[in-house]
């Protein structure tokens, strides 16, 4: 059996004292009662976090990850602005305050979701900077009634949608302005997206969510209501919370849309609701939707299925490829279904999908990327190959300069990773989910700082090595992850 269709085994917990020795036990899952009280985690009624995510930058990458951030930030993806027509500042709807310019569609907030990420993560200076360009052009941007972003996504000018909005472009943009509050506490943020928050309310059943893609990822969208509604107890994102999923595509159905990154971004919305409906039905149609697509479509290595841009009946062998775009997605619906769940098969195919497709879409030196990556074609050069791959044109070729939405949107795979290794728990300890070697700040027990350090070579050898320091005495809970493979923890 592979290693993404296992059972994971669940987490083993020290209580760590630091003073004595560490008592072990294995658990399923991190307890979620009581709430942990330095870390936003699920407010009632929601259900509650079994684990809850470090803010950026509490997790910073060594060894190994560094480079492979480094690398990224040197490369295309962090130079971006420099070779992109989307990027371009003067004209650009994203930096007008009255919404008005070019290119007012996904492109901008999918390179600023990665890119603000990696320079959390990194602490570079230069690419903080840029970020805070970005992401000022956003709050400059809402109108009194709560509106914000290019005004063409109100008129849905740029995929038809004739007066009505289309909401795709600015639910990736939240997740930018969700990032940058947790790294910088900037409330303006949590001004911003209460007032749009607001206007979605008022948008008639009729006018909402219309359109494929904003339908088909409307689980994005949820994520972000609960995220407010989290730091802020507003009662009406419940009903707006309601309302997104009344109307996005009925995921918990099952995989009711066969396009790759739709799939990959899209399956876990069920699980994502289940944080309010508390219906275990909801948290197993993502783990069946997952089933579903591996057993379609995922005779192949790497953790992802064959979708060259759709999946196809008879296309199901390891010629068949993936998107860069459903690679990265793929990954953040893995990381945030770990974090609803406690569950860690989630992280078992999280790595699954890091170590063994993502790096093979890049360039070692991060200077070019492709569209497409198949585990059993290694060519990369610029012949069609449809209608074996349905898409047709160069994917396969390593380039920076094209393959539109990937280019753009693949920066968040590797530094939301690294914000993942480390997640909060509900009885003020800390978890290892995923192993890479990096170190962590954070307030355990009754908010005494600890700092963790992770050595190991993983996933190229398995042994890992932490050093834990603090300035006095403290006992918490230390919960590290049993792999799925691991025949012997």
């Amino acid at each position: 059996m592979g290693r993404a269709q296992q059972i994971g085994v669940g987490l083993m917990v020290l209580g760590m004292g630091l003073a004595g020795r560490a008592d072990v036990r294995f658990v399923e899952r991190p307890a979620t009662a009581p709430a942990n009280t330095h870390y936003v985690g699920n407010r009632e009624p929601l259900l509650a976090s079994p684990l809850v995510k470090l803010p950026p930058g509490a997790v910073a990458p060594t060894g190994w990850l560094h480079e492979q951030l480094r690398r990224q930030a040197d490369g295309f993806h962090g130079h971006l602005t420099e070779i992109s027509q989307w990027l371009t500042k003067p004209g650009n709807a994203w930096l007008s305050p009255a919404g008005e310019g070019q290119h007012g569609w996904e492109e901008p907030p999918y390179w600023l979701k990665g890119f603000s990420n990696c320079a959390y993560v990194l602490g570079d200076e230069r690419m903080l900077a840029e970020t805070k360009i970005w992401i000022e052009g956003a709050l400059a941007s809402q109108k009194p009634d709560g509106w914000f972003g290019p005004d063409k996504g109100r008129k849905g000018a740029a995929t038809g949608l004739e007066g009505r909005e289309d909401l795709w472009p600015n639910m990736i943009m939240l997740f930018c302005l969700q990032d940058y509050y947790e790294y910088s506490g900037d409330a303006r943020v949590i001004d911003l997206m209460t007032a749009y928050m607001k206007y979605l309310m008022e948008v008639p059943e009729d006018r909402f969510l219309v359109g494929y893609w904003p339908r088909m990822r409307g689980g994005d969208l949820l994520y972000s209501v609960y995220w407010l509604y989290n730091r802020t107890g507003d009662a009406f994102l419940l009903d707006l919370a309601k309302k997104v999923h009344r109307h996005t595509a009925e995921w918990e159905k099952g995989v009711i849309n066969w396009h790759n990154v739709n799939m990959a971004q899209g399956f876990g919305e069920p699980g994502t609701f289940y944080m309010q409906s508390k219906d275990p039905a909801h948290l197993f149609a993502a783990e069946r939707n997952w089933q579903t697509m591996r057993r379609e479509y995922g005779q192949v290595p790497g953790g992802m299925f064959g979708g060259d841009e759709n999946c196809r009946p008879g296309y199901t062998d390891p010629r068949q490829a993936i998107e860069t775009c459903g690679m990265v997605e793929m990954m953040l619906s893995h990381e945030t279904l770990l974090r609803i769940s406690g569950d860690t098969i989630w992280a078992d195919r999280c790595e699954d999908v890091t170590f063994n497709s993502l790096p093979a879409s890049v360039t070692a030196d991060f200077k070019a990327l492709r569209y497409l990556t198949a585990p059993n074609m290694v060519l990369s050069d610029r012949h069609n190959k449809s209608p074996g791959l349905q898409n047709g044109g160069p994917m396969l070729l390593m380039n920076p300069h094209i393959h539109r939405c990937c280019q753009h949107n693949m920066g968040h795979g590797w530094p939301y990773y690294v914000q993942n290794l480390w997640q909060a728990t509900a009885d003020n300890g800390l978890a290892a989910v995923l192993y890479a070697p990096c170190r962590v700040q954070a307030k355990v027990a009754d908010g005494t700082v600890v700092r963790i350090e992770e050595k190991t070579f993983y996933p190229f050898g398995e042994d890992v090595e932490l050093t834990i320091q603090t300035s006095k005495g403290v006992r918490f809970p230390l919960y590290l992850r049993v792999p799925g493979w691991c025949e012997a923890p």
